[in-house]
């Protein structure tokens, strides 16, 4: 069962297109209808849909701002333009808008529909698995240095804007070359890939955890409420990665060593702020490991977690 949402306004033609998937019984189509984009949303709120085919031409939306006001909204949710202009150009830009295809009403049959409503599916998923390996850790599922970036880009915009300060962290694992040394690289990809889901239990759904290659890794905290709540952040990511992992019948002990560095406080653009964290994450290697250490540490001591 595939379900479609079909938002179009007229009459006639809205029941054309239902007779059409009606007709093609490869597979069963379940067709939802919307009388304007503002309906089509609502449905698209409150059910799953696995395709859209819209109209350019609504009550509320006309021509190609349609396609930019929906893909806007709805980016995940595949699209097909149904539309009463035979016109190449606007096919192409509706394509380059976010469509995954541009039909005309009342051309072909239904096979050619149906095959549409499947392939734009197809194309979505495609679309979005590239979009994974382009931004996340392939090893870890955590988000890559590249859309750690962007991110952290954007929450410095946001801070500005909220007067809300945040956390750069930036961790190293201690004793990671000794585990690939003694049980082999196998087991260090098990570790980065337990050490990844112990780092997401610490923080919260809302903030941002990432793998910027080998064993180091980055976090970034929004909306810190005080500078001791980072650092009570901080404490609890040492002392969960400082508890041993019980892996393939092996337990592995290693620690953390963690840099932090607290924007617009520290207000200076991105490269910097990365390079206070990492200083402040070599400060606490050389205190020796499993220790977090805050930028500016004349006003904050760095804490010792492990005797």
């Amino acid at each position: 069962m595939i379900k479609v949402l079909l938002v179009e306004d007229n009459d006639v033609d809205a029941e054309l297109t239902k007779d059409l998937l009606s007709e093609w019984s490869m597979e069963e189509f379940q067709v939802t209808r919307a009388r304007t984009l503002g309906e089509g949303f609502g449905f698209l709120g409150r059910e799953r849909f696995d395709a859209v085919l819209l109209d350019l031409s609504l009550p509320d939306a006309f021509g190609l701002p349609t396609v930019r006001q929906f893909h806007a909204m709805s980016p995940t949710v595949p699209l097909v333009v149904l539309s009463g202009v035979s016109d190449q150009s606007l096919a192409l830009q509706a394509v380059q808008q976010g469509a995954q295809d541009y039909l005309v009403k009342g051309q072909g049959h239904p096979e050619l529909l149906a095959r549409a409503i499947r392939y734009s599916i197809e194309r979505k998923r495609a679309e979005e698995h590239l979009t994974y390996l382009a931004q996340y850790d392939q090893l870890t599922g955590l988000v890559n240095r590249s859309l750690f970036r962007d991110r952290l880009i954007q929450a410095m915009a946001r801070s500005k804007r909220l007067h809300q300060p945040i956390a750069l962290m930036l961790l190293d694992l201690d004793r990671f070359k000794t585990v690939n040394d003694t049980f082999g690289h196998d087991m260090g990809d098990e570790l980065l890939k337990a050490v990844s889901e112990r780092l997401k239990t610490c923080v919260r759904e809302t903030d941002t955890v990432a793998r910027m290659g080998g064993d180091e890794f980055t976090i970034i905290l929004e909306g810190a409420s005080s500078q001791q709540n980072i650092l009570t952040v901080a404490t609890r990511i040492a002392e969960s990665i400082g508890t041993p992992f019980e892996i393939k019948g092996q337990q592995i002990s290693v620690g953390i060593s963690i840099g932090i560095t607290i924007y617009p406080h520290d207000d200076h653009p991105i490269d910097e702020l990365m390079k206070h964290a990492d200083m402040a994450m070599y400060r606490a290697k050389q205190q020796g490991g499993n220790t977090f250490h805050l930028h500016e540490a004349s006003e904050t001591p760095s804490a010792n977690l492990l005797p």
